[in-house]
């Protein structure tokens, strides 16, 4: 057998032709073979210092690389076969290192900045990404289901090779692109899959909203309270009753009315309209569950006490709010970037709750009655240390019937899907209304 010898044949710039000659050396002496066109590469030679290294009349002296070959695979992994069935193969330098991948991280956001409310919460965590990280981040904002791949699709021509979908209406989109063979990677909330380009993630959002129950009822002076929900936020039916239950921790079952009403975060008219007919039946302190502060700045104008899914409140509803629940995305979104782009990234479905930090409460506003925090802060401690388990028997829904028997608990696999409302919700209106031609996103791009 022959062998390549170590010493590759240097030629000058003059010399070199489609056809290339190494040296191999053998039993017999060395001679000389012909290497196949493309499986190998020429580059300039440099010496000890880096400097060009050039022949007696100047020109640049270059040195033969052999390339090894391998199989040619597409984007799933196999390799591909031509159509005599030989496989395809591909030459490449194993010494050659791959060029560098530079990240950016885009945001595809369902409402609009200006009064998201859940979108402060991922504003934290990707000026987070720009300051721990160092990368370059953009967004998207106002994007409706449909245009949601004409949203990816702009954030990748601006170089975009992560892309964080900040909408549970987003989730079923986020599994078409990755099924699609869409290489970028996704961080996708309120989904639940997972595929070698995507994380999913969420949390146990009820267990701060039980805390914020209970500061309504402590607040309530006639034990009426309302809510206004979008119907299509994350674990809707979970975070509502969250909420309820933490409003008997105060109050008997008997004395807790509960009244929800359906509108759309986007919708202000709904919005408004929800909140004074909550107002007409008699409800003191309104809960607002939506992806739009707006609710929380209209019981502001209002005079109504309000608790809401929002992190800013205390610029939001400043003389109205008593507490707030929020998530806290920014460790989350940080630590998955990270491993994208330290290249050990494991695909997951994420859910963190009081205890990881990811459903954190507001610091109680001038609104609450003395007295709150306290008592709000020793159930607080009992929901993270375990002690105390929010869905705990029994419990009925809002037709009497029993949903989880006395002693029993639910866990999360089971609240998030919840679809029935608890006992004390003693009446539910929808404002909600079909829009034939919603307003698209602009789909410009934002820093």
């Amino acid at each position: 057998m022959f062998g390549l010898t170590k010493n590759i044949r240097k030629v000058s710039a003059l010399a070199l032709t489609a056809l290339c000659v190494l040296s191999v050396s053998g039993c017999g002496g060395e001679e000389e073979v012909e290497l196949e066109e493309g499986s190998y590469k020429t580059i300039p030679m440099t010496d000890d210092k880096g400097e060009p290294v050039t022949d007696e009349v100047g020109n640049a002296v270059y040195e033969t690389i052999p390339l090894e070959s391998r199989p040619v695979t597409n984007d799933a992994g196999e390799e591909v076969y031509d159509e005599q069935g030989v496989l395809v193969t591909e030459y490449y330098d194993p010494n050659e290192k791959p060029p560098e991948i530079v990240y950016k991280v885009g945001f595809v956001y369902g409402d609009t900045m200006s009064e998201g409310a859940t979108h402060v919460s991922f504003e934290a965590a990707r000026q987070q990404l720009e300051k721990t990280l160092g990368l370059e981040t953009c967004y998207v904002e106002n994007v409706l289901v449909g245009d949601f791949p004409d949203a990816v699709n702009v954030l990748q021509d601006e170089g975009c090779n992560i892309i964080v979908a900040a909408s549970p209406k987003f989730a079923s989109s986020v599994d078409k692109e990755t099924r699609s063979g869409n290489m970028t990677y996704f961080l996708s909330f309120g989904g639940n899959g997972t595929s070698s380009t995507s994380s999913s993630f969420g949390g146990e959002l009820y267990q701060t909203a039980a805390v914020c129950g209970m500061a309504a009822a402590y607040n309530t002076e006639n034990n009426c309270i309302g809510i206004i929900s979008d119907p299509g936020e994350y674990n809707v039916y979970g975070v509502i009753d969250g909420f309820t239950l933490g409003t008997l921790e105060v109050l008997k079952l008997s004395q807790s009315d509960v009244r929800v009403n359906w509108a759309w975060s986007n919708d202000h008219d709904e919005i408004e309209a929800a909140v004074d007919d909550l107002i007409s039946q008699g409800c003191d302190v309104i809960m607002s569950y939506m992806e739009s502060d707006y609710p929380a700045r209209y019981c502001e104008q209002k005079g109504i006490k309000v608790v809401a899914n929002c992190g800013d409140l205390p610029e939001v509803a400043p003389d109205s709010y008593i507490t707030g629940f929020y998530f806290n995305f920014s460790t989350y979104i940080v630590d998955e970037v990270r491993a994208i782009v330290n290249d050990n990234f494991n695909p997951r479905h994420y859910t963190g709750d009081i205890g990881a930090g990811m459903a954190r409460l507001v610091d109680f506003g001038t609104a609450a009655k003395e007295g709150t925090a306290d008592i709000c802060g020793k159930y607080y401690d009992y929901i993270k240390s375990g002690q105390a388990k929010v869905f705990t028997g029994e419990i009925k829904n809002a037709d009497g019937k029993i949903m989880v028997e006395k002693g029993q608990s639910l866990d999360f696999s089971n609240i998030i899907n919840i679809n029935w409302l608890v006992q004390s919700v003693r009446k539910t209106g929808s404002f909600t209304e079909i829009i034939d031609n919603p307003v698209s996103s602009d789909l410009v791009v934002r820093r």
